[in-house]
């Protein structure tokens, strides 16, 4: 039996999704995947739009003109199954990131301590915690709580739901590694529901033993504060954090944020990959430029 084409249309999420999909019998004997990453405008290839029989797509507005989720499916034959899988986002843990900042995982609390003095002065205050600078336990909660409505926005346009169990789990076990890449129960999850949706069972349990998830080079520390006030049992102060060759507590990281801020490094994924810890840079007193190349006052 010939396999016929599936395309996935989808961010690093969809690199997390695939092994799964293709390690499980029921699925592989069926289809073999061609993986569009939506955001970097991957060419789409008419033919293959055309010919397909099963389109997995995470929602892309109407602003991504032919690669929005619209015209892509109207370029589909009709006797193509479309699925909408979800692109899970959760801000929950990591309530200072911010999006579009002087670098990359940019911190909005270290950052605005930086535009108030030194790096020494940011790192002691962004390390003491104090509930009046990273906000109450009210505060960090109704970040959790905003983030999770916005997943439960999102699920009206997919055809597999996740909210439930990240609202019911996220503080029993760090579901996230990142805020955008899930760990593996989510994958589990949305893998497991996807192939019910098509009548082809479940993952393997020998599938899942074997699955190694392609980000978990890289997990984001979590702030001990927050994990304290949100009562999170995996946050503690001495956890280690695999990120890339080391293995960072939340303080050694930080330690390296602000040495690449320091020494204005742009690229901080590369920076860490590079880290030796027993060889971090001294934090210098000249402030890193903001984008519009300002420095920060100094106390």
């Amino acid at each position: 039996m010939s396999r016929t084409l599936c395309l996935l249309h989808a961010n690093c999420q969809g690199d997390m999704l695939l092994p799964l999909l293709e390690d499980t019998p029921t699925f592989a004997r069926l289809f073999r995947v061609r993986h569009l990453v939506n955001y970097t405008h991957e060419d789409i290839d008419l033919d293959e739009m055309a010919h397909c029989s099963l389109f997995l797509y995470q929602y892309l507005s109407p602003k991504w003109k032919e690669h929005s989720s619209e015209q892509m499916l109207n370029r589909l034959s009709p006797s193509c199954t479309a699925i909408a899988i979800p692109n899970l986002f959760f801000k929950g843990y990591w309530p200072f990131w911010k999006s579009g900042g002087p670098i990359n995982f940019a911190d909005s609390l270290l950052e605005k301590l930086l535009e108030m003095g030194t790096p020494q002065t940011a790192l002691r205050l962004y390390l003491k915690g104090n509930p009046a600078l990273i906000g109450d336990t009210s505060a960090l909660e109704g970040i959790v709580e905003d983030s999770l409505r916005h997943e439960e926005d999102k699920e009206t346009r997919s055809h597999i739901c996740c909210s439930s169990l990240i609202r019911e789990q996220w503080r029993e076990r760090q579901l996230f590694l990142t805020i955008n890449h899930p760990g593996t129960e989510l994958l589990f999850h949305v893998a497991d529901s996807l192939l019910r949706l098509l009548g082809l069972g479940a993952v393997p349990p020998s599938v899942r033993s074997a699955y190694s998830h392609p980000f978990d080079d890289f997990w984001l520390p979590i702030h001990p504060a927050v994990g304290q006030a949100l009562n999170l049992p995996f946050t503690a102060p001495q956890r280690r954090y695999t990120i890339f060759q080391n293995r960072l507590t939340h303080q050694e990281y930080v330690l390296a944020y602000l040495a690449c801020r320091s020494n204005n490094v742009h690229d901080f994924l590369t920076f860490l990959k590079n880290f030796v810890p027993s060889d971090t840079p001294k934090l210098t007193n000249r402030m890193p430029c903001n984008k519009a190349g300002v420095k920060g006052k100094t106390s």
